[in-house]
């Protein structure tokens, strides 16, 4: 993915074209179907927004940390979050993320540079993330998951280039959702 910048207010935008080669585990079908990526403008502090692929619907909206968490999935709808779609801003480094997937475990643990979005987890194979890792190669970050049986765990937060897991592996319980943010 290439980033462009256009000069009237200096605006980053991802360019995204449905010719790209889909993360693995993350059916073709789903990648073209996935959000438009958020376009950001200059900011000093960083910015992490999640979009979640939940079960029965599909890629949700992208949800950014102004102020708070990024936030995918949902709750108390019983429903699985199958895959995670990651963008970062403004950050200084590079963003990593890795899914715990049902039947799978622990999937790829790719890395990014801010205005590049990636995707964790599977879309298309019925399979419930369970756990998931996320940190970043310069700064703070922080994690948190919902998941069937136990809802929000207690929030944590690693240092740089250290990562934190959230939700379970192990137990079989679904992850139905999951926040993060880099300070």
């Amino acid at each position: 993915m290439t980033t462009i910048l256009a000069f009237i207010g200096m605006v980053a935008a991802p360019v995204q074209a449905d010719t790209e080669k889909p993360p693995p585990g993350i059916s073709a079908e789903a990648w073209r179907a996935r959000p438009a990526a958020p376009v950001f403008s200059a900011s000093a502090s960083p910015i992490l927004c999640f979009s979640g692929h939940v079960q029965g619907i599909g890629w949700t909206a992208w949800d950014c940390n102004d102020g708070d968490w990024a936030y995918a999935g949902t709750e108390n709808q019983s429903l699985s979050l199958e895959a995670i779609l990651i963008i970062a801003h403004s950050t200084g480094g590079r963003t990593c993320a890795q899914a715990h997937s049902k039947d799978i475990g622990w999937g790829a643990f790719p890395c990014e540079d801010d205005g590049r979005e990636f995707a964790v987890g599977t879309t298309g194979q019925s399979r419930q993330m369970e756990a998931f890792r996320f940190r970043h190669t310069t700064r703070w970050s922080c994690n948190n998951a919902h998941g069937q049986n136990y809802g929000w765990q207690k929030e944590g937060c690693v240092g740089p280039d250290q990562y934190r897991m959230a939700g379970t592996t192990g137990q079989s319980l679904r992850l139905e959702a999951a926040t993060a943010t880099i300070l």
